[in-house]
C-alpha cells in the first residue's frame, strides 16, 4: 500500500452506475499504491461520506459534477471529474468548481492517477523534481542518510534539499511537511 515508498491514496468512488462503479473499484483493487475507502452512487451519499472519512482523492461521475457536487467534495479531497473528451462543459465546470483535474473513464490507469496527484502536489508546492523525490522518502519514513543512499547522493546534499523543503513548505519538522505533501493539511497552520 504504498505509491513510492509513501502511504497508499485513500480513494473515494462517486459512480451512479453500478457496474461502473464495481469496474472502478476493481480498477483501483489491482493495485498497492491506492485504497479505495468509501463508494457512493450519487453526489449528495458521496458529500456525506466524505466529510466523515476524508479521502485524498475523489473519483467523481459526470452525472454528479453536473449536478454541482463538485466544489462541496473539493474542500475535504482532490476530485477529478469522470467525463469523456466530447463533455468540455462538464469537464470546465468541474475545474470551475475545484476539480483538481479529469480522467476518461475506461482509458486510465492507476499510474495515471497516482502521476496526476504526485504532479499536482509538486506543481501546488513549488516544488522541484528532485524534491519531490526526497519529499516522497520523507513521507515514507525514511531517515536523511537512507534518503542519501537510495538517491546515491551524499547526507549534506539530502539535508540541503531538506531544508529547501522546509523553507518553501513553510514548515520546520518532517510530520507538518509529511501532512502537507500527503493533502493532510491544505495550509501550514499558524504555529508549527
Amino acid at each position: 500500500m504504498k505509491v513510492n515508498g509513501t502511504a497508499s491514496l485513500r480513494v473515494m468512488v462517486v459512480e451512479g452506475d453500478p457496474v461502473a462503479r464495481a469496474g472502478l473499484r476493481s480498477l483501483l483493487a489491482g493495485s498497492d499504491e491506492v485504497e479505495v475507502i468509501a463508494e457512493a452512487g450519487d453526489g449528495p451519499d458521496a458529500v456525506t461520506q466524505a466529510e466523515r472519512v476524508r479521502p485524498d482523492i475523489v473519483l467523481l461521475d459526470a452525472a454528479a459534477a453536473r449536478a454541482g457536487h463538485t466544489s462541496p467534495l473539493s474542500r475535504t479531497a482532490r476530485v477529478f471529474v469522470l467525463a469523456g473528451p466530447d463533455d468540455r462543459g462538464t469537464i470546465e465546470a468541474a475545474m470551475r468548481g475545484g476539480a483538481s483535474g479529469h480522467l476518461v473513464p475506461g482509458s486510465f490507469t492507476v499510474g495515471d492517477l497516482v502521476r496526476s496527484v504526485r504532479d499536482l502536489s509538486r506543481a501546488s508546492l513549488g516544488l522541484s523534481v528532485r524534491e519531490s523525490e526526497v519529499m516522497d522518502l520523507i513521507a515514507s519514513g525514511r531517515s536523511n542518510g537512507e534518503i542519501a543512499r537510495e538517491l546515491f547522493l551524499s547526507e549534506k546534499t539530502v539535508k540541503n534539499h531538506v531544508n529547501r523543503i522546509y523553507s518553501k513548505l513553510g514548515v520546520s519538522s518532517r510530520a507538518t511537511a509529511i501532512a502537507l505533501w500527503r493533502g493532510l493539511i491544505s495550509a501550514v497552520p499558524a504555529k508549527d
